[in-house]
């Protein structure tokens, strides 16, 4: 495998994925060095996660105009969760750990895109004139913090 490489992807290419995951720019990530915003992190960076200090292997990048995304508003989903209002893209799976776990799943916590939380009020569809996203890749499948929020990230992928 060569070396990580920062990529940048079309609109169109990010949009015919459904935007599956993508973090806002500006979304505070935990890393070893504290937290960062996440246009600031590179390949090779150390983000904790749900199962500890875990090398960043690649960063997708795009900007998109007229976007659908979901915003989560502060402490939508418990105490500072998240700290701040967050947009994440409507297919970006998030770590739910409250009654809407239990309610949906009859789990503790569960894996769910963010436009299955969409309340209307608290967490809601917005579309934004333009957003920059970055797509966090992993050896493999990951749980990064950012932004109080516990968000999953895909394991490395082929870049041709």
């Amino acid at each position: 495998m060569g070396n990580p490489t920062l990529t940048f992807e079309t609109a169109a290419a990010l949009q015919d994925s459904a935007l599956a995951q993508g973090i806002t720019a500006g979304t505070m990530v935990l890393t070893l060095d504290g937290e960062l915003p996440v246009q600031f992190l590179a390949p090779g960076d150390r983000v904790i996660t749900r199962s500890g200090a875990r090398v960043l292997k690649d960063i997708a990048v795009s900007v998109l105009q007229d976007v659908p995304m979901v915003r989560i508003s502060a402490s939508a989903l418990g105490h500072d969760r998240p700290e701040g209002d967050v947009f994440v893209t409507p297919g970006q799976p998030v770590l739910v750990r409250d009654w809407r776990a239990k309610a949906l799943y009859d789990r503790s916590s569960a894996m769910v895109e963010a436009q299955r939380l969409v309340d209307g009020d608290y967490i809601r569809r917005e579309v934004v004139a333009e957003a920059r996203l970055f797509t966090l890749y992993f050896e493999q499948e990951e749980v990064l913090y950012a932004g109080g929020l516990e968000l999953a990230c895909a394991s490395a992928r082929v870049i041709v």
